[in-house]
């Protein structure tokens, strides 16, 4: 007995319960889950945070900048050889000068500077920083968007399993129902009271609905394994869904308010794609206004014989530079022509992606209400459903009906 209590409990710990491995999830669960952790979201969210890196840098672009330098160089002389006769011929003077580059082996030069630059004025660089802003703003607009995409497609890919869920309810009820029917059907072919053909006829019907069901689970599965990966769930976790939600559906007329394009995520990135697009012309434009920048170089330089850190010469340099530009060929009014054409490119997509959206909104209506009517049509056809099957049941129980 002891050994067997043993065996018991390994088994308890060894063996957990299947159903403990699996979590159920509420809409509400996934949503917030699929927006803490969906692929596509956090993408977005990258997007946006390099967009702000991004514009960091083009606004470092005209603060000061400081660069340091440090060089040194060998250059090795050759040994130089002067005769005695050239040595007596020279002045006196300059003879000892000629006799100590004998000694010299090499030239040893040192310099280490900073150099400070600054941008003073330059019309692309403005425009650079609205272009950068304005991109920001886009990438802020593609997040909201992507969230709001990712919660449509996990909200529809739910109710379409709770929905699954239903109908696999409503398939195993009639294969119930069907199979009590065909061991009536069965037991009395035994009886001789119906013909073979009732009973394979029903037995074919039964074997279609199994069918069906099978291909609803496999179904079913493949939507939870959707819903998973939308979700930013883990493929091999095990997760069961809160059909509880379908009981407590109340319907009621939809209500339709006034549709309004500036508060689409859709509209806004339509819009600011054509901002983005214009600033572009003027930047384009920027290249004919000539720059304007200061500078200054602060160097202290060696040149000595030997190798050595003392000795250092200082010199500096302040100046301010201009960059003008003259002419180019065309290339910067083409330029502009480009960014021109583009814009006008941008605004024929914003117009006919307009007419989508609010052809798209209208055609929502009309699903919407159409489902109203159709949810009121069958709920209408359960109560007479209801009614037939109450009186049939009636009559088959008094036995004026047969199967």
């Amino acid at each position: 007995m002891k050994q067997l209590a043993i065996l018991l409990l390994l088994a308890l710990f060894v063996f957990p319960e299947e159903g403990k491995s699996q979590e159920q999830y509420s809409l509400n669960d996934l949503l917030k889950q699929a927006v803490e952790n969906s692929h596509q979201v956090k993408k977005a969210a990258l997007q946006q945070s390099e967009s702000t890196a991004k514009t960091k840098e083009v606004i470092a672009n005209g603060l000061p900048k400081v660069d340091g330098s440090l060089d040194y160089s060998r250059m090795g002389i050759p040994e130089i050889n002067i005769s005695q006769e050239m040595m007596d011929a020279l002045p006196e003077d300059i003879a000892p000068l000629l006799g100590g580059l004998s000694d010299i082996k090499a030239l040893h030069t040192t310099s280490a500077g900073v150099t400070v630059s600054q941008l003073l004025y330059s019309q692309s660089y403005l425009t650079g920083i609205k272009q950068a802003k304005k991109a920001e703003d886009l990438y802020s607009s593609m997040l909201q968007k992507t969230e709001e995409d990712v919660i449509h497609d996990v909200s529809a890919t739910y109710y379409q399993v709770l929905m699954n869920y239903s109908n696999l309810k409503v398939l195993n009820d009639n294969i119930a129902n069907l199979e009590k029917l065909y061991n009536i059907l069965k037991l009395q072919y035994d009886n001789d009271f119906v013909k073979q053909t009732d009973v394979s006829r029903l037995k074919v019907t039964l074997t279609n609905l199994k069918t069906q069901r099978e291909t609803l689970e496999n179904g079913i599965q493949i939507q939870q394994r959707i819903l998973k990966i939308i979700s930013g769930i883990p493929v091999e976790k095990e997760i069961t869904l809160d059909t509880a939600i379908v009981g407590k559906i109340e319907y009621q007329q939809p209500a339709m308010s006034e549709f309004g394009l500036e508060v689409l995520p859709e509209y806004q990135l339509l819009k600011k794609q054509n901002e983005l697009a214009s600033l572009q012309i003027e930047s384009d434009k920027a290249a004919f206004y000539p720059n304007l920048a200061a500078f200054g170089q602060f160097t202290y330089s060696s040149y000595a014989t030997e190798f050595k850190f003392n000795d250092f010469s200082n010199m500096n340099t302040v100046g301010l530079k201009a960059t003008i530009p003259i002419f180019s060929s065309g290339m910067r009014k083409n330029k502009v022509k480009q960014s021109q054409l583009k814009l006008q490119q941008n605004q024929e997509d914003f117009d006919l992606n307009k007419k989508y959206l609010e052809t798209g909104y209208q055609n929502s209506v009309n699903s919407l209400l159409s489902s109203w009517s159709n949810l009121q049509d069958q709920q209408e056809n359960k109560a007479l459903a209801n009614q037939v099957y109450s009186q049939v049941k009636l009559q088959f129980d008094e036995g004026m009906a047969s199967l």
